[in-house]
């Protein structure tokens, strides 16, 4: 009988959602659609592209792009980004090459209506651990599908040396599960597949050439990382790109995207190799030294990884955007810690990443931790001294900037405890929490910069400006 095991998401949302990427994609274009106002094109191709920067209008790529009823059509634009999947053809085109293995591992996925007597289904995941079909998969998905997933075994492979058909992979799926039952009443979609483990070999060519998504590196789907790195690509990617557009920032800025995200990309692989080992029936060799069978070696990837695997997790080494603080204890290049405040008036509460993350346009966020105001009057007065007067060298970025001042305890206004008004908005730490997640002493304050992807970049002490406008001199052109 097969062993049977559910993992339970533990985290800031005590929820998990499978939803396909076709459902996903459409979510992503409706909101495309009502918040931009734009639409996206289905069913073109690109077929080539040229740079040329002598036209001088920042203009520099002229790609030609194809559609099976409408023909071919040439577009200019000022960057070119791959995001079109394993196969990618930008990638093809630039002349970049997937460094990394092909294995021998082959899986089957199937998606649709499913009925069985296995407890608990509607568990967001669980997996079985089976003699015949290595760890197989079990999911719940979107509406009222399921997925099940299973390994192409040496002796399932000699089975079917020709591959499977769709009865083949419902009739392996219904064995794979026993001695529960399971009837396949619905298939949306089944795949077979041989996992590989690649990264390009740079996600920036030519400047204006950028990858992402799959187009830069591909893995198994053992921990469903494949559209979540490609939004985490996105995420790290879009406002740099914007910014570099707007003239914002210096070339090096953008060039932070390939170096962050492929460090990404290759430590994700290196989780994938040991994961899709164990799925597939194999224990990696430092595993089995320890005397592991695979499904426990599985649960102790999974364990070990699980703050990265969900994103929480990843992290980008010390560059230009991630610098030594001069004061707190923050770690730049970790994802910026969550916390309730509250704003003056009613205390309603306020995640501070709502602060930091949404509506933010790709603009950075100055946290200005008062401590405790008693003690950090002085202080608080002098730097707003400098960041109002005119001509403040920190004005000149007021485009890219958003302001907020966090202090301990609450108060009237922010009169009450500065004398004065806050540095932007105004919001209460009251249980003393967030000073204590960015590593702020309450009798020094800080000023901490968080980049538009909520990743913390720096920290100086209240008294430090000058350093903070030294770390954006680095970056802003």
């Amino acid at each position: 009988m097969p062993t049977f095991s559910f993992a339970e998401p533990v985290h800031f949302h005590n929820y998990l959602l499978n939803i396909r990427q076709k459902n996903s994609e459409d979510i992503f274009a409706s909101r495309y659609k009502a918040q931009c106002n734009r639409i996206v094109f289905h069913g073109w191709e690109i077929v080539d592209y040229k740079i040329d920067t002598g036209l001088g209008d920042g203009y520099n790529i002229t790609a030609t792009i194809s559609h099976v009823s409408l023909g071919r059509r040439t577009v200019r634009c000022k960057y070119l980004v791959g995001a079109d999947g394993g196969q990618s053809t930008v990638r093809q085109l630039a002349g970049i090459d997937m460094e990394g293995n092909e294995t021998t591992y082959r899986w089957v996925r199937i998606d649709g209506r499913m009925k069985t007597n296995m407890p608990e289904p509607n568990l967001v995941f669980g997996s079985l651990e089976t003699k015949t079909h290595g760890n197989v998969l079990w999911a719940k998905l979107d509406r009222d599908a399921y997925r099940i997933g299973f390994a192409l075994t040496p002796s399932l492979q000699a089975k079917y040396p020709n591959g499977l058909t769709q009865e083949d992979v419902v009739q392996e799926a219904a064995d794979c599960l026993k001695p529960f039952t399971l009837e396949i009443e619905r298939v949306d979609w089944w795949t077979q597949y041989n996992v590989k483990q690649k990264v390009a070999a740079t996600l920036q060519k030519d400047d204006y050439i950028l990858l992402a998504g799959d187009a830069g590196h591909t893995h198994s789907s053992v921990f469903a990382q494949g559209m979540n790195a490609g939004v985490h690509d996105a995420t790290n990617l879009v406002w740099k790109l914007a910014g570099t557009l707007k003239g914002w920032y210096k070339p090096g800025t953008l060039a932070t995207y390939a170096t962050e995200r492929r460090a990404a990309a290759l430590k994700l692989i290196s989780i994938d190799k040991l994961a899709a080992a164990a799925v597939s029936g194999d224990v990696p060799p430092e595993y089995q030294r320890a005397g592991l069978t695979a499904e426990d070696a599985l649960h102790s990837i999974l364990e070990t990884n699980m703050s990265f695997n969900i994103g929480l997790g990843v992290s980008y080494e010390e560059s230009i955007l991630n610098q030594a603080p001069t004061a707190t204890t923050i770690f730049p290049g970790t994802r910026s810690p969550d916390v309730l405040l509250h704003a003056p008036g009613p205390l309603v509460p306020v995640r501070l990443h709502s602060i930091t993350h949404r509506d933010n346009n790709g603009r950075w966020s100055l946290l200005v931790f008062a401590g405790c105001h008693h003690v950090t009057r002085q202080k608080f007065a002098e730097l707003r001294e400098k960041v109002t007067t005119p001509g403040a060298r920190l004005a000149s970025w007021n485009h890219l900037l958003n302001i907020s001042t966090i202090m301990m305890g609450a108060v009237g206004s922010a009169w009450d405890a500065f004398d004065g008004p806050a540095l932007g908005k105004l919001y209460f730490d009251t249980e003393s929490l967030a000073h204590d997640r960015y590593g702020v002493y309450p009798d020094h304050g800080a000023i901490v910069v968080v980049r538009p992807d909520g990743i913390l970049a720096f920290a100086a002490g209240l008294d430090q400006l000058e350093n903070v406008e030294e770390f954006f001199d680095k970056i802003c052109a």
